[in-house]
C-alpha cells in the first residue's frame, strides 16, 4: 500500500471488507472511493432484499435452472452471477433463509442436501432427508456458532413433522411430531421457534427444552374485523423486529386497513390474544410472505420505504406479485408488477420467499 496508497489494496481484501459492511450507505461510500474499489466490491443492489421467484412444483421445490433472485422493483433485475456458481448436481431449491439457499439434488428422492450462499459460493452440507418441503435457519452459519436448521417433512397425506439439526449433528432430531399442514412462516427468536401453518395454527417450540405449545390463530384473527361485512385474511405472518415478535395480518380488499400489525399475547390454555396494535415501526419495514420474514431499517437501506409492510405472495386476481402497505396511510397500497419477461406466464410463476443477502445484522439475533 505504501507505493500506491489506498487504491492499491488487493481485490480479495476489498471483497472481504465489503462482505462485512452493514448497509446500503456503507456500500455506496466504498464504491465512491475509486474505480478499483468499485470493481472489486459487491454492487450496492446486492445487499437489498430480493425475491426468490420460480415455478411451483411438487412439494414446493423449485428447479435451480428455472428460478432466480430478483429485485422486487426497478425492472426486477436478476442476480445471475451468483446463480451460475451453484454447486453441481444440486438442482432444486427447498428454502431461502438468512441469506442462504437450501439446495437438494432431486425433488422426489433427494440424496444430497446443502446450504449455499450465492455471493461467496460458500457451501455447508446437511444430513439429507426424503422428502423435504422447506429448510429454515436460526442464524447465519458463518457468523452464529449456535445456529440451528429446521426442516418440515411430510407425514402421511395431510400432515407434516418438524425436525432440527444443529451444527455438527449427523442426523435430524424430531422437534414436533403432531401432524400440521404446510408451514407458511418461520421465525426464530430468543431460543424459540415460532411457525404458522396454512390453517393459521401458530406452533411455538423451545429449542433447548423441546417444549411445544400450539396456539390457534384462525378464530381470533377472523374476529378482528369490526365491519358489518366479513373480510377474510390474505395472510397471517410472524416477524421479528427490534427485539420482539410481531403478528402481521394482511387482508383482501374492502377493509379500511389492508395490513395490520399486533403484539401477540401468549395466554394460558394455548390461546393467542391480540395485544396492542402497532401503528409505527419507526425507521423499520417488515418483509413478509411465505418462508423467511425479517425487518430492515430504511436508514441503513435507503432503497426501501420506512414504516411499511412489504408482502410477496401469489395473487391470482391482480397483475402484481409484491404489495407495499403504508401503515401511516392505511388506504395507500403500492403494487409492484411482475417482471416483463414473466408476464405471459404469471399463472405458473410465483414469489417463493423474500431473500436478504447475509448481513451482520442477522448475527445480532440469538438462535
Amino acid at each position: 500500500m505504501a507505493g500506491g496508497g489506498w487504491s492499491s489494496l488487493p481485490a480479495d481484501l476489498l471483497r472481504e471488507v465489503s462482505g462485512r459492511l452493514y448497509s446500503d450507505a456503507d456500500h455506496l461510500h466504498i464504491h465512491q472511493v475509486c474505480t478499483h474499489w468499485r470493481a472489486a466490491t459487491l454492487p450496492v443492489s446486492a445487499c437489498r432484499p430480493w425475491v426468490v421467484a420460480g415455478r411451483a412444483l411438487q412439494r414446493g421445490l423449485v428447479p435451480i435452472g428455472d428460478y432466480s433472485l430478483r429485485l422486487p422493483g426497478g425492472g426486477a433485475e436478476r442476480m445471475d452471477a451468483g446463480l451460475r456458481r451453484a454447486p453441481p448436481g444440486l438442482r432444486h431449491c427447498c428454502g431461502a433463509s438468512r441469506g442462504w439457499l437450501a439446495l437438494t439434488d432431486d425433488a422426489r428422492s433427494p440424496t444430497r442436501l446443502a446450504l449455499w450462499e450465492p455471493l461467496s459460493g460458500a457451501e455447508i452440507p446437511l444430513p439429507c432427508l426424503s422428502p423435504i418441503t422447506r429448510v429454515s435457519l436460526s442464524g447465519d452459519p458463518l457468523a452464529s456458532p449456535g445456529w440451528v436448521a429446521m426442516v418440515s417433512q411430510l407425514k402421511g397425506r395431510e400432515g407434516q413433522k418438524t425436525l432440527v439439526c444443529r451444527r455438527g449433528d449427523a442426523a435430524w432430531t424430531v422437534l414436533f411430531e403432531r401432524g400440521t399442514s404446510e408451514i407458511d412462516t418461520v421465525v426464530f427468536h430468543r431460543g424459540k421457534v415460532y411457525y404458522i401453518d396454512i390453517l393459521r395454527n401458530i406452533v411455538v417450540c423451545d429449542l433447548d427444552a423441546k417444549c411445544t405449545q400450539v396456539f390457534h390463530a384462525c378464530t381470533p384473527v377472523s374476529m378482528l374485523c369490526s365491519c358489518d361485512k366479513f373480510h377474510p385474511e390474505r395472510g397471517v405472518h410472524l416477524v421479528a423486529c427490534d427485539g420482539e415478535v410481531l403478528l402481521v395480518v394482511v387482508r383482501w380488499g374492502g377493509h379500511p386497513s389492508l395490513a395490520e400489525i399486533y403484539r401477540p399475547e401468549w395466554k394460558g390454555n394455548h390461546q393467542l390474544g391480540l395485544g396492542e396494535r402497532v401503528m409505527d415501526l419507526g425507521d423499520h419495514s417488515l418483509f413478509v410472505g411465505r418462508g423467511d420474514t425479517f425487518s430492515l431499517s430504511a436508514k441503513e437501506f435507503p432503497a426501501i420505504k420506512r414504516n411499511c409492510v412489504y408482502y410477496a405472495d401469489k395473487n391470482y386476481k391482480q397483475q402484481h406479485w409484491i404489495s407495499v402497505f403504508h401503515l401511516e396511510q392505511p388506504d395507500v397500497v403500492e403494487e409492484i408488477p411482475y417482471p416483463e419477461e414473466l408476464k405471459e406466464d404469471m399463472i405458473n410463476w410465483m414469489p417463493h420467499s423474500w431473500f436478504c443477502p447475509r448481513r451482520p445484522l442477522f448475527t445480532q439475533e440469538r438462535a
